[in-house]
C-alpha cells in the first residue's frame, strides 16, 4: 500500500511534468485598475508570476471581463482593449517570464522554454458591441475565446442570471456563433442560461468550452451545468472547467452566500430610500454620499463571508469526479475565476495549490494520463479543434 509521503511526492513528479491550464482568470484589472506588479510576490489577490511558478501554471487564459455597466457608458470596446494593452505590455515587461499565446502549439512551445503561456480573452459577448466587424477585429488582436454573456443579459444572448429577451440566442447570436466558428475562436457558454446553452450546442460545428463552470447537481446555482448538459457537452466534444468559487462549489456556501447578498442590497436599498427623503442641500441626499454608503455595507457584509460554511480543496475534485463520471474524463478541465471571486476554498487559496489537486486526484486513483488530460490536455485538444496547432 502506498504511503501517504510516498502519494505526495509522486503527485509533485506528475503535476510538475504535466501541462497545467486554467481556463479562466480576471487578474488583468489588478494591473491596469490597481497597479499591481504581477512580476513580483504582490501579496494580494490570486495570481502573480512568482505564484504561477509555485502552481507549475503552464498556461492561464486571461480574461478580458468588460463589466455590464460599461454598456450605458459607450465604453465595452475601450474597456476591453484597455485590459489587452495591460496583458500585452505584462509580456513585454516581462520577456523572460511570460509570453502570448495565440494557438495550443504556441502553449506548449512556450512552457516548454520554460515561461508563462499567456492566452487573450473576452469575458461578456456585450463587448463586441453587436457588430461581427468587432468580433473579427478582437480575433485579429488575439482574443481566443469569448463568453457569450456575463451575469447580464445582453442584446442577442440571455444569460443563466437575467432576465429573458432572446429566448436563448437571437438570429444575430446564431451568426455570432458562426464567426467565432469560421474565425476559430472558442465559444464559452459559461454564464449563459440553458435556452442558450442548447442553441450553441445546435448552432456550433467546433467544439464549445464552459471556461468557468461546475456541476448543477452539487450545487444548484444557475451558474452550473445540468447532467444532460455535461452530456451534451461530451457529445459535442467539449470540455467543462470546473469554478474554484464557493458558493459555485457548495450548496450551503450557495445558499449562505445569496442571503447576504439579499441582506446586502436591503441594506443598500434603506440607505437609497433614506437619501431620496432627504433634503437635496443635505450631504446625506447627495449621490456622493450614497455611493459612500453603499461601498461600506458591501466592504462590511463582504467582511462576514468568512462565517459563511466553508468549501475545501475535496469540494472541488467532487465537481471534477462528478463531471469526469457524467461527461467522461476527456471533457473536465480546471477553470479557477481566481481574482473574479472573492476567495477560493480552503485548499485552492490562490494559484500556488493547484498541486493539491493532483494529489487529491491521485488519492481518488485517478489514473496517471487521466489526470494530465484534467490538468491541461482536455482543454489544449479544444483550443486545437478550434484554432489549430
Amino acid at each position: 500500500m502506498a504511503t501517504q509521503d510516498s502519494i505526495a511526492q509522486r503527485a509533485r513528479d506528475l503535476h510538475f511534468s504535466s501541462l497545467v491550464v486554467d481556463t479562466h482568470a480576471d487578474t488583468i484589472s489588478r494591473m491596469t485598475d490597481d497597479g499591481d506588479d504581477l512580476a513580483t510576490a504582490t501579496g494580494k489577490g490570486h495570481l502573480d508570476l512568482p505564484r504561477i511558478r509555485e502552481g507549475n501554471l503552464g498556461v492561464q487564459w486571461w480574461s478580458c471581463y468588460v463589466a455590464a455597466k460599461e454598456i450605458p457608458e459607450k465604453n465595452t470596446l475601450d474597456r476591453c482593449l484597455q485590459l489587452l494593452d495591460g496583458l500585452n505590455r505584462f509580456c513585454a515587461a516581462n520577456p523572460d517570464d511570460v509570453e502570448i499565446a495565440l494557438t495550443a502549439a504556441d502553449c506548449r512551445r512556450i512552457v516548454a522554454e520554460g515561461k508563462h503561456a499567456a492566452v487573450p480573452c473576452i469575458e461578456g459577448g456585450h463587448a463586441i458591441n453587436d457588430s461581427l466587424a468587432v468580433l473579427r477585429l478582437y480575433w485579429e488582436l488575439g482574443m481566443r475565446y469569448i463568453t457569450l454573456t456575463h451575469f447580464n443579459t445582453n442584446n442577442w444572448a440571455d444569460a443563466s442570471t437575467d432576465a429573458v429577451r432572446n429566448n436563448g440566442l437571437s438570429l444575430f447570436g446564431r451568426d455570432v456563433i458562426r464567426e467565432m466558428n469560421r474565425l476559430g475562436m472558442v465559444v464559452d457558454i459559461s454564464h449563459v442560461s440553458d435556452k442558450t446553452f442548447w442553441d450553441s450546442i445546435e448552432v456550433t460545428d467546433k467544439p464549445i468550452m464552459a471556461s468557468h463552470s461546475s456541476a448543477w447537481s452539487i450545487c444548484q446555482h444557475p451558474r452550473n451545468m445540468k447532467d444532460d448538459m455535461l452530456r451534451a457537452v461530451a457529445t459535442n466534444g467539449g470540455v467543462v472547467n470546473v469554478n474554484f468559487f464557493p458558493a459555485f462549489v457548495g450548496e450551503e456556501t450557495r445558499l449562505a452566500f445569496e442571503r447576504l447578498q439579499v441582506e446586502t442590497w436591503e441594506e443598500i436599498e434603506e440607505v437609497e430610500k433614506f437619501a431620496r427623503r432627504s433634503a437635496i442641500a443635505h450631504y446625506s441626499g447627495t449621490p456622493e454620499y450614497v455611493a459612500q454608503q453603499r461601498a461600506e455595507i458591501q466592504a462590511r457584509r463582504m467582511a462576514s463571508w468568512s462565517e459563511a460554511p466553508q468549501t475545501t480543496l475535496s469540494d472541488v475534485v467532487d465537481h471534477i469526479e462528478h463531471i469526469a463520471k457524467v461527461a467522461g474524463v476527456d471533457h473536465v478541465g480546471l477553470g479557477s475565476d481566481f481574482d473574479g471571486i472573492p476567495g477560493g476554498p480552503v485548499g485552492l487559496e490562490d494559484c500556488s495549490k493547484f498541486p493539491a489537486i493532483t494529489e487529491e486526484l491521485l488519492r481518488r486513483e485517478f489514473s496517471e494520463a487521466d489526470i494530465r488530460k484534467i490538468l491541461g490536455e482536455n482543454t489544449m485538444r479544444v483550443m486545437e479543434a478550434n484554432v489549430g496547432e
